[in-house]
């Protein structure tokens, strides 16, 4: 029998509404109030929940303990393996596919396995990069595990920018049972250093930029930009290096005061920045007064900051003066020299930086014997031209400075 016009309107309706329904299931979430009961992945006993709601966050579960009121936990998708119990919970089962796959990721990444878990993870970057909670920290540090495996410092870029906002929102690794990627303290990671030799900071910059970061790691991605700009040789000419002198010149409280990544790169970037010798003196004591005993990379990183400023500070000396500009040359390279000499750089990023840029301002002092002795440290190691994350190198030869 033919439908009247109003009934088939009355269908076209109710299938248009049914189909808003589900598309916006998994943005909203959905919440299930008859009992439950929640099978959990490894050894952990089934959970008997009153209430459950699923959205990108995980499975948030309540369920009364002990007679006493109901206690709320969240559960990430990768650790739920199936919700029984009511009909109304298929509508998790984009989760739970959704958990499955991360899970096959997360035990890869536990064994070693990158290459399989990249892609499985790759999958759900776009819908986890900017949600919050368990789930997309999982994602996040599973990412950027395998970007540093792959030796990708740009794809590291974004996942470790997404980890530093989950670490301020207070979720841990994910990945307990394998060593840390991120500095305990600070949330920096030593790969994605502002230090870089020349053929890598233009991506890390554009890495940066691209990322689109908000809130910390939005500034914290800005400070890299910053001093990674401020490395190269025109900056002691560029109208920007002076900007970036004026607004480093933070007190010694306000800096203490900004959240902790944030902070370690705003000590950095005093040194990088300070106007003079005065300022660069008192920038190193505020350094060195935050972080008495700082890790390593950070180490590095000070020593690296201070041999850019002495460069920044002799290249703008006027070439008239031409023994006293030689001579600032040479203090600048020697104390870039001292990053290598130090053994603190685990990455060899930091160090392909500090001999490339000591090797360039050693020949523009007219030490060229130096100079060319430098480059030949560069080309027996991947340092200089590597398309990945440098490894620490194996040396022959010992630097000047070293000596």
């Amino acid at each position: 029998m033919k439908r009247a016009p109003h009934q088939q309107q009355f269908a076209t309706t109710a299938r248009r509404a049914a189909s808003m329904l589900c598309a916006l299931t998994f943005v909203l979430g959905a919440r299930v109030h008859a009992q439950v009961t929640v099978f959990v992945r490894g050894d952990a006993p089934p959970i008997v929940a009153e209430t459950i709601f699923g959205d990108a966050h995980g499975l948030e579960i309540r369920a009364k303990s002990g007679g006493g009121e109901a206690q709320r936990r969240v559960l990430p998708w990768d650790m739920v393996r199936a919700v029984e119990g009511a009909a109304s919970t298929g509508s998790f089962g984009e989760f739970l596919t959704i958990g499955t796959d991360l899970w096959r990721a997360r035990i890869r990444i536990e064994r070693g396995d990158f290459a399989l878990a990249q892609p499985l993870l790759a999958k759900q970057w776009a819908r986890f990069r900017a949600a919050d909670g368990p789930t997309a920290a999982l994602v996040a540090e599973g990412l950027l595990r395998c970007a540093l495996a792959q030796q990708d410092v740009r794809a590291a870029t974004d996942p470790w920018l997404a980890c530093v906002r989950h670490r301020s929102a207070g979720q841990t690794t994910r990945f307990p049972a394998l060593p840390a990627v991120l500095d305990a303290d600070t949330g920096l990671l030593p790969e994605l250093s502002p230090f870089l030799p020349a053929v890598r900071r233009a991506e890390v910059i554009a890495a940066c930029n691209a990322a689109g970061a908000t809130g910390e790691a939005g500034e914290v991605a800005a400070r890299i930009v910053r001093i990674a700009r401020l490395t190269e040789p025109t900056s002691a000419t560029d109208p920007s290096a002076a900007n970036a002198t004026a607004s480093g010149n933070s007190s010694f409280a306000a800096m203490h005061a900004l959240p902790p990544a944030v902070r370690a790169l705003a000590f950095v970037e005093s040194i990088v920045v300070a106007a003079d010798a005065r300022a660069l003196e008192q920038s190193i004591l505020d350094f060195d007064r935050a972080y008495p005993e700082p890790v390593s990379s950070l180490g590095a990183w000070r020593l690296a900051a201070l041999g850019t400023c002495r460069a920044r500070l002799a290249r703008a000396m006027p070439e008239s003066n031409t023994n006293e500009r030689a001579a600032l040359l040479g203090r600048a390279a020697l104390e870039l020299l001292a990053v290598p000499a130090s053994g603190l750089d685990r990455t060899g990023l930091v160090e392909a930086y500090a001999l490339e840029e000591a090797a360039r301002l050693l020949r523009a002092s007219g030490d060229e014997a130096s100079a060319a002795q430098l480059d030949a440290i560069l080309s027996e190691t991947s340092l200089s031209t590597s398309s990945g994350l440098a490894a620490k190198p194996g040396r022959t030869s010992t630097p000047p400075s070293a000596r």
